[in-house]
């Protein structure tokens, strides 16, 4: 009975059903692409805003470190001026009066005076020329009266200029309170050295300022000597005090360089960046800097990022989630066409296989002399255009019909394959190729390679059959053994062919047997 078959031919059928594909995949491409445009838009605008919000929190930070930073800078000014007063308003009673024993109480009294109008001094303190504390505001002088060993006091004796040092902080011997050391050298009438006026500035002075500003704990306020060594810094901790930021990025490229300024760095122990503002002190040798730290900077923005953030993503998962219900059953009518992708996919693959098959030797593996022919024939004219030697080695299996006449067709078969896969097993480099040229013939394709080269190739290959150790009643060796001609030479346009070269390597293969076989012979 006849079959009745559907409207149209399948190639028809199939290429109607593409087509109808296509026109489906064109409208999910159209509400994609829409979608995926607002959703870019809404992404773009949120990220505009985000970006410019984020560089004006930036600048408000760096607004505010600035201004703390002068707050600070006043502070310590204030401080050293009054300092420096009454150091050189000391220093000119003790150039009128003298030294003298009977003027000591009256200078004892002064220095008194003094240290009660500032709350921040610690002390007034003169120490002759051997370091010895000869008058104080203290009631009584200390029992171990050398400080000569002080670095203030080295100095001073050791350097003729006459303006106020401000040290590092030391620990008090007399109250052992951290202090700052503001000292001055005193001369003689002929100009020696005739002793030290110090002035002890209390660091729990700027410690009780400093607490007034509220900030985090990553947050810093630091007072720094000119060399970056550290006065202060707060949240207060001793064991920085007296350590130096000199190698620190921001020391070195800014602080060092500049009066003043804002700059977002981290200091050499500090894996945090912050937003750092720095000023030096005009008339003393003095920096201030605060910095604060990224968290606590764009803390604010943070939050309006987060909720700017969040409606972002609703309306995104609204239009996705809209997108998806319109796209719904576009897709399952483009199923087929999916269908017919696939199949073509599998067709390729199989084309592919159908290649690769075309191209090997069915038998041992190898590439096929068809293969062979069109690689040789690039490689030579590559050898040609750049001047480069080919070799070429041909090897045959000795006695090998008598082989298959002793031992039959299927056992040669067997020994061809076993041959191909020690010849799949040669080291030999990418470009280089092996192929079965036909029978119990192989070939071995060398290009840019020198007859040392390939007389190592061949040696090797003439090692792996020997090592085979295959039976051969019929071979003079007792065993499978082969017969290889070597041929290396640079072609000359115009003159040599492809095939003229074969004829060499053959014409070396054809004397390795006249000479008795088993050996390797050259062109």
């Amino acid at each position: 009975m006849r079959k009745i078959r559907p409207f149209g031919s399948p190639r028809q059928r199939a290429r109607e059903y593409s087509v109808y594909g296509r026109q489906r995949f064109t409208l999910m491409f159209q509400l994609g692409a829409s979608a995926t445009l607002l959703i870019l838009a809404l992404i773009l605008l949120n990220g505009l805003h985000l970006w410019r919000t984020y560089h004006q929190a930036l600048a408000r930070s760096e607004a505010n470190t600035a201004n703390l930073t002068q707050a600070l800078t006043q502070h310590a000014s204030d401080t050293f001026v009054q300092a420096e007063a009454t150091l050189e308003e000391l220093t000119e009673i003790i150039n009128q009066q003298g030294l003298t024993s009977e003027k000591l109480p009256g200078l004892h009294r002064l220095f008194q005076e003094k240290t009660h109008g500032l709350q921040q001094i610690d002390a007034i303190s003169f120490y002759n020329a051997l370091g010895r504390m000869v008058v104080t505001a203290a009631d009584t002088l200390p029992s171990v009266n050398d400080f000569s060993d002080r670095d203030y006091f080295i100095y001073h004796r050791d350097h003729a200029d006459l303006t106020i040092r401000i040290g590092q902080v030391i620990r008090s011997r007399m109250t052992h309170e951290l202090i700052l050391p503001l000292s001055r050298r005193l001369n003689n009438p002929d100009g020696s050295f005739a002793g030290v006026l110090l002035e002890s500035v209390m660091i729990s002075h700027f410690r009780h300022f400093y607490t007034k500003f509220i900030i985090s704990d990553d947050s810093t306020l630091m007072m720094l000597l000119n060399n970056g060594t550290v006065l202060y810094r707060h949240p207060y901790n001793e064991k920085v005090i007296g350590t130096t930021i000199a190698d620190s990025p921001l020391f070195k490229d800014n602080i060092r360089q500049n009066q003043s300024g804002t700059v977002n760095s981290a200091l050499s122990n500090d894996p945090q960046s912050m937003v750092y503002s720095y000023a030096h002190l005009k008339q003393f040798p003095v920096i201030i800097t605060s910095g604060v730290t990224m968290d606590q900077a764009l803390a604010d923005w943070r939050r309006d990022a987060f909720s700017h953030a969040a409606m972002t993503l609703i309306f995104v998962l609204m239009i996705s989630l809209t997108c998806l219900l319109l796209m719904r059953q576009v897709r399952a009518r483009m199923r087929i066409e999916l269908e017919l992708i696939h199949a073509q996919q599998e067709l390729r693959k199989l084309n592919t296989s159908l290649e690769k098959l075309a191209r090997s030797d069915g038998l041992t593996g190898l590439y096929n002399r068809r293969h062979f022919d069109l690689v040789f024939k690039n490689e030579f004219k590559r050898a040609i255009e750049y001047h480069r030697p080919l070799g070429l080695i041909l090897l045959d299996i000795d006695f090998f019909k008598q082989y298959n006449d002793i031992y039959g067709h299927v056992a040669g078969d067997e020994c061809l394959q076993l041959i191909g896969n020690a010849l799949l097993e040669l080291p030999l480099r990418q470009r280089d190729l092996v192929a079965r040229y036909g029978g119990e013939e192989f070939i071995v394709l060398l290009p840019e390679t020198d007859k040392n080269g390939a007389l190592a190739v061949a040696s090797r290959i003439h090692d792996r059959i020997g090592q085979l150790e295959i039976q051969h009643r019929g071979s003079p060796v007792g065993s499978i053994s082969a017969s290889i001609g070597i041929y290396v030479g640079l072609p000359i346009i115009n003159v040599d062919t492809p095939s003229k070269l074969v004829v060499r390597v053959d014409g070396a293969l054809y004397e390795a047997k006249r000479r008795g076989r088993n050996r390797i012979c050259e062109a």
